[in-house]
């Protein structure tokens, strides 16, 4: 208890800053559902991928391309963040140069040694902001990626003495991609140009905090305080749950942690609507969580959007699909640290067992752009996990019965090729299954168990196995 309460007090402004994101989309959803005119708390069991229609819109404030406005905001956004970390909070690293920029050029990437949740979290989280710049000003998903690239690209040459890093470059951009889109479709359902006083203002508030240069282009246009119509019907379903988690230790019942938990899941758009997906992330999901207790709190986030799709027909049914989605995982505390961004070929099948019964499958194939996985060995080179590109393989089951009761059932495999670390192969499998019982419409409960275990094999220093389990119990309340 000593060490986690150390790690605590290093840690404090850390994870406060986490828990204020996560934080953050709790508020936004519990106050979709208490201000929205046209919310309501209702689950629609008899179809889960079916969710009712909602008058929020995600419908992009449709405005004329502009190349250039984003990268300038770009720049401004890169200048901002190096004055806040050279005038006010004093970092050395901020003490740029011509001459520092001139050696970053001459002696180009490298590996940083920066924090877990700094290399791993924060940049993913700021190359959000560089995609959104391009996506609030009117361009396309894929016409936005080359500015979260180029934003990413600018910080590693200019904006500090250090040299450029090739993780801090791949997080930044290829996890700011998901992160960014995700963000910037949600602040357009909490945006409504039709509500006024008080409930427009927390709204605009809301959207700022979630997607910050979406909001300051709203803002550079006039349209916080702009008048318009109500937006369109759009679908997706949110789960708000509290409850208590419970930690075992390597499995030892002996050695265990309470936890009181929070989680908030997401589901955009229907799964099995392909002909609807027009557009990269028309369909996603995202799941976070936060347990807490005194010297320790677990954060996890799992991302997830489409990039293409397609149904096709097979075991007598039309519900099949075949995708490729882009995919962000993260989970972070004192005992263990994975996250993984990643592409993934899924198939998944929906079938109707009767009209108030069905099973949904799904099976994945993921290659991991850029992974991390903690090791006490990684210390050696400066932090406390390994970096690499990997594989991983995924199964998901939901049985849905009798309108009220959920099985459930989730698998995902991880290999990581350390290529920056200890030479060696890290292996990361998660495993959870559980039963949730709604009582009446949109309201429930639910207890499931989480397996995590981790098997590191190192060439010259001893391979290390561990493992954890928990057991949680939450009351589950649905928003649609």
């Amino acid at each position: 208890m000593n060490a986690l309460h150390k790690y605590y007090e290093k840690n404090k402004r850390l994870k406060f800053n986490l828990f204020v994101v996560w934080g953050t989309l709790l508020m936004l959803f519990s106050y979709i559902n208490i201000y929205g005119q046209n919310s309501r708390l209702f689950y629609s069991k008899k179809n889960y991928d079916k969710p009712v229609e909602l008058k929020f819109s995600d419908k992009e404030n449709k405005s004329e391309k502009n190349y250039w406005l984003p990268a300038i905001e770009i720049i401004g956004l890169n200048f901002f963040v190096l004055s806040y970390n050279e005038y006010l909070t004093k970092e050395g690293w901020a003490n740029i140069s011509l001459q520092s920029a001139s050696d970053n050029i001459k002696y180009g990437f490298t590996w940083d040694s920066d924090g877990f949740a700094m290399n791993q979290f924060y940049h993913p989280y700021h190359g959000a902001s560089y995609f959104n710049a391009a996506r609030s000003n009117g361009l396309s998903f894929w016409e936005s990626i080359p500015y979260a690239f180029g934003g990413s690209l600018m910080w590693e040459y200019f904006m500090e003495i250090e040299r450029p890093s090739y993780n801090d470059l791949l997080n930044t951009t290829i996890s700011g991609i998901t992160l960014g889109e995700i963000t910037y479709r949600v602040s357009n359902l909490i945006i409504d140009e039709s509500a006024t006083g008080f409930e427009r203002a927390l709204r605009e508030v809301s959207a700022l905090i979630l997607a910050p240069m979406h909001a300051f282009n709203r803002l550079l246009k006039g349209k916080p305080w702009k008048m318009g119509a109500k937006p369109k019907r759009k679908k997706y379903i949110v789960d708000l749950s509290i409850g208590s988690n419970t930690l075992f230790i390597n499995r030892d019942f002996q050695n265990d942690y309470l936890y009181l938990l929070l989680k908030f899941d997401m589901h955009y758009g229907g799964k099995f609507k392909t002909g609807s997906h027009r557009k990269p992330f028309e369909y996603f999901r995202v799941h976070s969580e936060v347990s807490f207790t005194e010297g320790n709190n677990i954060i996890g986030i799992s991302a997830s959007g489409v990039l293409w799709d397609k149904s096709f027909y097979a075991f007598n049914s039309k519900n099949n699909v075949a995708g490729l989605y882009k995919e962000f995982d993260l989970l972070f505390n004192s005992i263990y640290k994975f996250s993984a961004s990643s592409l993934t070929g899924e198939i998944s099948n929906l079938t109707k067992l009767s009209s108030n019964s069905q099973i949904q499958n799904s099976v994945g194939l993921a290659l991991v752009l850029i992974g991390s996985s903690n090791s006490k060995y990684s210390v050696e080179v400066g932090r406390d996990y390994n970096l690499g590109p990997g594989l991983g393989f995924r199964f998901f089951s939901d049985f849905r019965l009798a309108d009220s009761w959920l099985f459930f059932f989730k698998y995902k495999q991880f290999w990581i090729h350390v290529l920056n670390g200890i030479e060696g192969e890290e292996f990361i499998g998660l495993f959870n299954f559980g039963i949730n019982y709604e009582f009446t419409k949109g309201f429930g409960v639910g207890t499931d168990v989480v397996f995590y275990e981790r098997y590191g094999i190192y060439k010259t220093l001893p391979d290390i196995y561990s493992k954890n389990a928990s057991f949680r119990f939450y009351l589950k309340f649905t928003f649609l």
